[in-house]
């Protein structure tokens, strides 16, 4: 975490282009270990039928931390320019990495790795592990599925007869905030339905919001929106606690192998949204698609 400020800081110093997309590609590969890391120290750390709810309360943090991330930075861009903007940002990083090091108590349970190679043929047992790989598969689609519905909200929106203004199409991840308050409640929900139940029952609501985007008026495309943002936070939180229960041995390389399902998720969406960005507005490959894929 502390390591994650020191690009954020570069990038506001930077002069080109080529430097910044660097230092943000070198964020990039920071931030994984963060994830992996944290999601099996819950796993090693809380009773079984507690990992969902403390799974749950990560992804809602998660959530508002990727509001702020863009609601912040736009917001004082407008106000002191972005590059002030961006160090406030890490600023916000730097504090949030000391009060972890502080407050959060250390592990007991964890138990060290023989080696890398010992942890790269754990790895290769986890393919093996048909509930892991199909855990890895619904997180792939959920993650997909949702930065692609924001994409297709954001553009529909954005032309005739909407004209949103880049403000109000920013407003839009407001909705995360319905994933945010629902994720606090996932582990009881999964206590309650059981995992396969409210999963089903989830998936289907994610359908019927779905369904609400096509329609015309705005408030009933908003609400459609929310529904899915609600619903596709839930599913990541759900899966996720779910990885950390099934998995006995190796669970940082099982986690690390359901966290390179969503991050190529993540890259096929952008590289989707790029394509679609570009038909939408009828423009070559640039600069628009370079611009939708940075």
């Amino acid at each position: 975490m502390f390591a994650v400020t020191v690009p954020m800081i570069m990038v506001t110093i930077s002069t080109d282009i080529g430097t910044i997309i660097a230092w943000r590609f070198i964020q990039g590969l920071l931030l994984p270990p963060i994830f992996t890391v944290v999601l099996a120290y819950i796993g090693d750390e809380w009773p079984p039928a507690d990992v969902a709810g403390v799974a749950g309360l990560y992804v809602s943090g998660s959530s508002l931390g990727s509001l702020c991330g863009r609601f912040i930075p736009g917001v004082l861009a407008d106000l002191v320019g972005w590059r002030f903007a961006l160090l406030a940002l890490a600023g916000l990083g730097l504090a949030g990495a000391i009060l972890v090091a502080m407050k959060l108590p250390r592990e007991h349970r964890f138990v060290r790795s023989e080696g890398f190679l010992a942890s790269g043929l754990q790895m290769l047992r986890h393919l093996r592990n048909l509930q892991l790989v199909a855990t890895c598969a619904v997180g792939f689609g959920a993650l997909f599925d949702l930065i692609a519905i924001f994409t297709y909200v954001t553009f529909h929106l954005a032309a005739p007869p909407y004209n949103f203004s880049p403000s109000l199409l920013g407003a839009l991840y407001f909705t995360y905030l319905i994933g945010t308050v629902l994720t606090l409640l996932t582990g009881r929900a999964v206590l309650r339905f059981g995992r396969r139940t409210f999963m089903i029952g989830v998936i289907a609501i994610w359908t019927a919001g779905l369904a609400l985007l096509l329609a015309s008026p705005v408030p009933v495309i908003l609400f459609g929106l929310s529904l899915c943002a609600g619903c596709g936070m839930l599913c990541q939180a759900t899966t996720i606690g779910y990885v950390a229960v099934i998995v006995h041995e190796g669970r940082s390389s099982a986690i690390g192998l359901y966290e390179s399902s969503i991050y190529t998720a993540a890259v096929s969406a952008a590289l989707r949204r790029a394509c679609f960005g570009a038909r939408r507005v009828g423009l070559p490959w640039s600069p628009y698609r370079r611009s939708s894929l940075l």
